[in-house]
């Protein structure tokens, strides 16, 4: 699939998300490589968002959510890295390729899920005290966090462009592990420790996240981003 061009029509994107990389980064990072235009909305407090959650303008009450043409909405990163990427012209046309991106996708939420639920107990119906929060800590960073990125070292050796589903070109799956490899993982100090936070022992996840923030595209973007 031929990647967008700029003389292209598109729909009015607005992405409401905090004033922070998080979730929507990938999604921000999507649409500078595909040349979509953003409206990147960030809350100026978090009351601005409990508003909105509150009546009903946050489909499942939750951010990242994209407003297309100023009607549609659509939650979920995940779900929204693939419109986006379909619309930017680097979703796979073939359909086993695009299932592979789709596996990536998931197999990233599997991953940070346990790192999640341990950071924001609360909000999974979950009351840990300080002493289990910590002993699950440990747990992920040193047992279940590794044994995620030997499978993706695995899936990367596989690859014969450096793309986790073997595409031309970075696919949606591709934009949220590099975002999670180099903006989550190293500052989750008290979770993981430094071998792991630095990819030391995964090389080949390292050069992918380097190749990934090298791309020309993402590069220029934070030249001129505040985050």
């Amino acid at each position: 699939m031929p990647k967008r061009t700029h003389d292209e029509a598109q729909p009015k994107l607005k992405l409401y998300y905090f004033d922070i990389q998080g979730k929507a980064e990938a999604i921000r990072l999507l649409c500078k490589y595909v040349g979509l235009e953003l409206d990147d909305y960030r809350f100026k407090d978090r009351s601005e968002f409990m508003e909105m959650k509150q009546n009903g303008t946050l489909a499942f009450g939750q951010v990242p959510m994209l407003e297309i043409d100023g009607t549609k909405k659509l939650p979920q990163s995940a779900a929204i890295l693939r419109y986006l990427a379909k619309m930017g012209g680097i979703h796979p046309e073939d359909d086993f390729v695009a299932a592979l991106v789709d596996a990536a996708l998931d197999q990233e939420a599997d991953a940070f899920l346990g790192p999640t639920v341990a950071s924001y107990t609360t909000r999974f119906g979950i009351a840990l005290d300080e002493a289990h929060t910590a002993a699950a800590s440990k747990l992920i960073g040193e047992e279940t966090m590794p044994r995620h990125l030997a499978a993706l070292e695995a899936l990367l050796a596989q690859s014969s462009t450096g793309w986790l589903a073997g595409t031309k070109e970075p696919a949606a799956c591709d934009f949220a592990w590099a975002c999670r490899l180099g903006q989550y993982l190293p500052f989750k100090d008290r979770m993981f420790p430094t071998p792991l936070r630095e990819l030391q022992d995964y090389p080949k996840c390292k050069a992918f996240k380097e190749k990934f923030f090298e791309l020309p595209e993402i590069a220029a973007y934070y030249k001129t981003s505040a985050l």
